[in-house]
Parts: C-alpha cells; sequence; structure tokens
C-alpha cells in the first residue's frame, strides 16, 4: 500500500474550499442578475394593475413603491380582478398581466429558495473542509480508513453542492 502524505489532504481541502467559494460567488453574481430582471418585470406588471385594478389604488402604489409584489396580488385578487370601469379588452389584459405577474413572483420566491439552500449547503461544507484539514493532518494518520473516509465525504458533499449549483443555473436560465 502506498503512503499517503498529509499534503495531500491540505491541497485537497483547501482546493475544495476555495473552489466552491469561487463557484457560489460566481453563482450568486449569475442568480442576482437574473431575479432583479425578474423584479423589474413584475414592477411592469404591477404599473398596470395599479392604473386599473378595482381595488384601492392608493393602497396599490403604497405596496408597488415598497416592493411588495405578493401583497398587490393578494389585494388585487380579493377586488375580483375584474375592474367595472375598464372594457372587457382592458380587462383581458390586466388580466394577462396579473397572471403574468403571479408566474414571475413565483419564479422569484423559488430562486431565493434554491439560492438561500446553496448558500447553506456550501457554507456546510467549506466549514467541513476547514475543520477536517487540521484534524487530518495533526490528530490523524494520513493513512487511516477515517481519515480517508472524512476526505470522501467532503469531496462527496463537494459534489452535490456543484450539481445543486447547475440545477440552480438551470432554474435561473429558464425562460
Amino acid at each position: 500500500m502506498h503512503e499517503i502524505d498529509a499534503a495531500v489532504y491540505l491541497t485537497t481541502y483547501s482546493t475544495l474550499a476555495s473552489t466552491l467559494a469561487g463557484a457560489f460567488g460566481f453563482l450568486v453574481a449569475v442568480v442576482l442578475f437574473v431575479m432583479q430582471g425578474i423584479n423589474t418585470h413584475i414592477s411592469y406588471c404591477a404599473g398596470s394593475l395599479v392604473a386599473g385594478s378595482p381595488a384601492d389604488r392608493h393602497r396599490l402604489r403604497q405596496l408597488q413603491s415598497s416592493g411588495k409584489w405578493d401583497e398587490i396580488v393578494k389585494l388585487h385578487a380579493l377586488a375580483g380582478q375584474q375592474s367595472p370601469d375598464q372594457s372587457a379588452d382592458d380587462n383581458r389584459r390586466m388580466d394577462e398581466q396579473f397572471q403574468e405577474m403571479r408566474r414571475a413572483l413565483a419564479r422569484l420566491v423559488t430562486l431565493r429558495h434554491a439560492l438561500s439552500q446553496a448558500m447553506y449547503l456550501t457554507g456546510f461544507v467549506i466549514l467541513a473542509s476547514i475543520i477536517s484539514m487540521p484534524l487530518t493532518v495533526f490528530f490523524l494518520d494520513p493513512n487511516s480508513p477515517v481519515a480517508m473516509t472524512l476526505l470522501s465525504l467532503t469531496i462527496i458533499s463537494a459534489m452535490f453542492c456543484i450539481r445543486g449549483y447547475f440545477k440552480l443555473m438551470l432554474t435561473a436560465v429558464e425562460p
């Protein structure tokens, strides 16, 4: 059996931690850019609702200025979604904007949740790498099964992180 040098553990753990940190940073930049675009689209849809909704327009304007999109959706839905002051075509267009706003809002919530999960998983794996690095080098024999198992588990966890990044990136860029 080959002897394993302790430097292998140091290099592997530090590479895992820095690679995950860099990949997560890139992922955050892309996802935040997409979320900003979705938020802009929701703001446009909300503008249509505020202009024609049968709900209290003053309250809708307050909610729009504070970016509380989910409350705008609830308020418009509770008001019946159809304005008696508008034609059937205008009500249909407003309903299309309302449905588009609901879909975009659901996508925004999904991205926020997935980004949060990715953040916690990344933090856990980086922390595991930081803790395992001195533990394996200074307290365990580099050739022991415990040290190798600890390294293997950390690598597998990092692979799950990368898999989660790909899934999140696909979710972010889907039309």
